[in-house]
């Protein structure tokens, strides 16, 4: 079985990719990821593919936007058709 999390806290994904919980409450409004809240439980979470996909943009900032400009061009292109 994989020693990967499913879900990390907001502290947990800050340290693993070395920046502070301001930086990683900023790229998950970029991204349009929303924390998840569990009961009894006051901390935010955010799930594995979600970190990965921030660690992406921290990584290769110019990529921020190109999933959601591809999804839009896509559909455009399907009305026109």
């Amino acid at each position: 079985m994989s020693d990967q999390k499913e879900y990390y806290t907001i502290e947990e994904a800050a340290k693993i990719v070395d920046r502070n919980r301001a930086t990683i409450y900023n790229r998950m409004k970029l991204l349009g990821i929303k924390a998840h809240k569990f009961n009894m439980d006051r901390k935010a979470y955010i799930t594995a593919e979600e970190l990965n996909q921030i660690k992406e943009v921290i990584e290769k900032p110019w990529t921020a936007g190109e999933r959601e400009s591809k999804g839009s061009e896509e559909s455009s292109t399907k009305n026109a058709a």
